[in-house]
Formats: structure tokens, C-alpha cells, sequence
């Protein structure tokens, strides 16, 4: 079979054997996968696979269930073993894996003909309007990882009522007082015309923050508004920043940063924090080192955070995979977050789609798809 690795320093499409699924895993016949960031570091040899996984590219995939691994389905006695996971605990038969359409959040592998994924971590396809289903699910499966589990999962301010998480009703309206952010919570994602933040903005939004987002030209600018956010900054207008923080917080600064940019954003976001705020670090884009301020830190009693989706354990991934066909399919359903899909691709072009991520100018508004031809 084919697939995209990373040789010499850039994408290339060879080759390889065709993977076996083993003990709670599928085989998905890829229709579409999403191009992330860290696919760039990877191939650049700064981003390498974790231990086992494969070093093919890609993290997320979507296609069709063609092969069932052991332990994948219900036993003989009805019971479930490894059930579908956005099925809320109940689960497939081994047969009924067979030929079922699926997104898949992966370790690696995800950029190929067939691809590997344990089968707690594979969803349905999202439902969005007229939109392919399966370039939908690769578009938001580690997009949506990503923003939940750093705006959620990691956020110890946001608010369940009385029977925790599930009584979040993520479609429901007004938004009660009882769940989702505190009143006059505020978000600043910096990045927001990326894969990651065109999702974060929108689900920030959804949790009843008010939203800041930074972009780099007019036109993405513009882009931003459409999805609903509040107050935006151009990273090359630095007094844009201050606008933004003014007009959306009074200058009392945001309780929490979502950030791509790394190192060359640092200054700047401790100057955005407010007072007990979090700086979730989730890229280096702009570099991976720079002096920090602690006086402004301890001053602000201010946390840095950085975290990758792809360190997390087996469980919690799980854990977060059902979260998102939990609570984000049914925003996506609702039309309350939007699929931002800037381009699909046939896979034998990957290195054109490298080289436009990698640019410094005219970079895509949203997320990348390759797509099967």
C-alpha cells in the first residue's frame, strides 16, 4: 500500500507493507485525513513518533472499518468488550464494525492507504450540512481533541451542575448558569485561523466565553468575525493586542490563552493574562525558547501550561475521544461549530500542502484535508 513519510526532510509517498490490526484495533480504509502542524515538525525530525507507534504521518483519519482485531466487539455472551466510542456505552458486535464509517484519533499512520487505530478511539462521522462526511471528521478529530482538552479538560474553572458532566447540554439554549465557563469569562486564542483555533474559537464561544482570537492579515481577520469572535488582533500590529484586551476586558486581561505561537508569543500573552489567568501552550510555532518575566507571573499568581494530545496515556486518550463525540459532535451538529475545511488535496500532493502551511505569508484559513482521489 501507499503512504506519506517523512524522508530527507520533506513528505514523500512510498511503499509499505499493509498494517495488521492486533488486540482492540481496526483497520480503516483511509478516505481523508487531516494535515497538521506537527506532521511539519515530524518530517523535520522534531516531532518523532512515540515509542511503537507507526512513522507514517498523520494523526487523525477518517474511511471505512475493513478489518476487526481481536477483543474489538461484544463477546459471546452479549457483554461488551470494546464498544463504538460515541455509542454511550453501547456497544457494536464484531460485525457490525465491518464497513462502518469512522474518524480516528491516532498516534501515527493516519496518511496512508489503511491505517491502524484502536477502536476506542475511532467516533462516527460528523454530521454537518452538505460537507463530504469523511474530510468533516478528518478536519475535527484532533482539532477538536486538542480545544477540548485544553479548554475543558485542563480548565479547573469550567462549571458542571449537580450531576457533573453529564448534565452539560451542549445544544441547548440560553446557556444556563449552571455549567460551561463562569459569567464574564474570557478566552484569547492566539492562532485563531488555524486548524486548532477556527474549532477553539467557536467551542470557547459555545461554553459562553467572550473571545478574543489573533490572526495575520485583513482577510483572516474578517474570517474570524464571521465565526463569532468578539474582539481580534493582527500578530503584526502589536498594539492590536492591547486594542483587543481593552475592548473585551476593560483591561483587566483574559483568564485564559490558547497559544500556537511558543516563544516568540510569551511577552506578550503575560502582559494579556488577567489576574489568577492560564497561558495553555499547545505550539512553537515562533520559536521553543525565550526569557520570561516572573515578576509579571507571580504577580498575576498566573499558570503556564503546555501540553501535546499525542503524550497523552491510552486511557486518557480514550477518555478524550468519547468526550468529543460527547460534547462536540452535538455543537457540530447544531451548526454551533462550524467545519473550516481552506483546501482538500489529493494525498500525492502532500508537499505542495507542506509548503503552504510552512509559509509565512498567505497560509490557509482553517484546516488542510488530503483526500483519496
Amino acid at each position: 500500500m501507499w503512504a506519506i513519510k517523512g524522508i530527507e526532510g520533506e513528505p514523500r509517498v512510498v511503499e509499505v507493507e499493509r498494517p495488521k490490526p492486533g488486540p482492540g484495533e481496526v483497520l480503516i480504509e483511509v478516505r481523508a485525513a487531516g494535515v497538521n502542524r506537527a506532521d511539519l515538525l515530524q518530517v523535520a525530525g522534531h516531532y518523532p513518533s512515540p515509542p511503537g507507534a507507526p512513522d507514517t504521518l498523520g494523526l487523525e483519519a477518517a474511511g471505512v472499518v475493513v478489518e476487526v482485531g481481536e477483543g474489538v466487539g461484544s463477546s459471546a455472551s452479549g457483554e461488551p468488550q470494546i464498544a463504538y466510542s460515541d455509542m454511550l456505552g453501547v456497544g457494536l458486535s464484531r460485525d457490525e464494525w465491518f464497513g462502518r464509517s469512522v474518524v480516528a484519533l491516532l498516534e501515527g499512520g493516519g496518511q496512508a492507504e489503511f491505517a491502524v487505530a484502536r477502536a476506542e478511539c475511532c467516533l462516527p462521522l460528523p454530521v454537518s450540512g452538505r460537507l463530504d462526511g469523511f474530510v468533516v471528521g478528518a478536519a475535527l478529530m484532533e482539532a477538536s481533541a486538542t480545544a477540548w482538552h485544553n479548554l475543558v479538560n485542563l480548565e479547573p474553572r469550567v462549571l458542571w451542575d449537580d450531576t457533573g458532566r453529564n448534565g452539560f447540554v451542549p445544544s441547548a439554549e440560553p446557556y444556563g448558569d449552571s455549567w460551561g465557563y463562569p459569567k464574564s469569562f474570557k478566552v484569547f486564542v492566539q492562532g485563531g485561523s488555524g486548524g486548532v483555533g477556527t474549532v477553539a474559537v467557536q467551542l470557547a464561544k459555545a461554553l459562553g466565553a467572550k473571545v478574543a482570537a489573533s490572526a495575520g492579515d485583513d482577510e483572516r481577520c474578517a474570517k474570524l468575525s464571521l465565526l463569532g469572535v468578539d474582539a481580534i488582533a493582527d500578530y503584526h500590529d502589536p498594539k492590536s493586542f492591547e486594542s483587543a484586551k481593552q475592548e473585551l476586558t476593560d483591561g483587566c486581561g483574559f483568564d485564559l490563552i490558547l497559544d500556537v505561537s511558543g516563544a516568540g508569543g510569551l511577552a506578550t500573552n503575560l502582559d494579556l493574562l488577567a489576574q489568577g489567568g492560564r497561558l495553555a501552550i499547545i505550539g512553537l510555532q515562533k520559536g521553543t525558547r525565550a526569557e520570561i518575566n516572573l515578576g509579571n507571573l507571580l504577580s498575576k499568581s498566573a499558570s503556564i501550561q503546555g501540553s501535546t494530545i499525542r503524550a497523552l496515556g491510552s486511557a486518557e486518550k480514550a477518555d478524550l475521544v468519547k468526550d468529543v463525540g460527547e460534547y462536540v459532535w452535538p455543537l457540530v451538529e447544531a451548526e454551533k461549530i462550524r467545519p473550516v475545511v481552506a483546501e482538500t488535496y489529493s494525498f500525492a500532493k502532500v508537499a505542495g500542502v507542506h509548503e503552504a502551511l510552512a509559509a509565512k505569508t498567505g497560509r490557509p484559513f482553517g484546516k488542510i484535508v488530503l483526500v483519496v482521489d
